[in-house]
């Protein structure tokens, strides 16, 4: 399995306890699936999730392959990670950010603004990082008035700018 098959879904922070048990910090919109998953991948290794539980804002799970805290103390800073086809459906018009990057950006009038090179996620909406070389980066809001249409089978996103932009 190649690398770029496996999609992060959260890092482990740190072992949690003396019985190998590890602390996760979910970095999906779905951490809920953590509680129905049977294995995942670390470091491109599959793992079998014996148990899982919520614990503040991290995930504890026991790995079956992951015998005592000695174990689980080499798991820091590494990523939990799932095949692309065990990723949660999206509802139509959704879209994974780590597929809208690249995405080229025009216009209503068909002018390329750039590619996208990053999503942000401030708090009431995402706003999207378009980026031309030469030029400086445009943060567009990530709302109907703005975002017209997204084809992910043409990788091209419409906007209609602000008039201030």
């Amino acid at each position: 399995m190649k690398h770029n098959d496996l999609i992060t879904i959260g890092v482990i922070v740190a072992p949690h306890g003396v019985r190998g048990d590890l602390r996760i910090m979910p970095q999906t919109d779905f951490p809920e699936r953590f509680m129905h998953m049977d294995a995942c991948y670390i470091d491109g290794t599959e793992y079998h999730i014996a148990s899982t539980r919520f614990h503040k804002q991290f995930i504890l799970a026991t790995f079956k392959e992951i015998p005592d805290r000695n174990a689980a103390e080499l798991m820091s800073k590494k990523e939990i990670q799932v095949r692309r086809e065990d990723l949660v459906e999206l509802p139509e018009g959704r879209y994974y950010i780590f597929d809208m990057i690249g995405l080229e950006v025009q216009d209503t009038k068909g002018h390329v603004l750039g590619t996208l090179t990053d999503v942000l996620q401030p708090g009431a909406n995402d706003v999207y990082v378009v980026s031309r070389d030469g030029e400086a980066d445009q943060l567009f809001a990530a709302i109907e008035d703005v975002v017209i249409d997204i084809d992910m089978d043409k990788r091209v996103m419409i906007v209609d700018p602000p008039e201030w932009v």
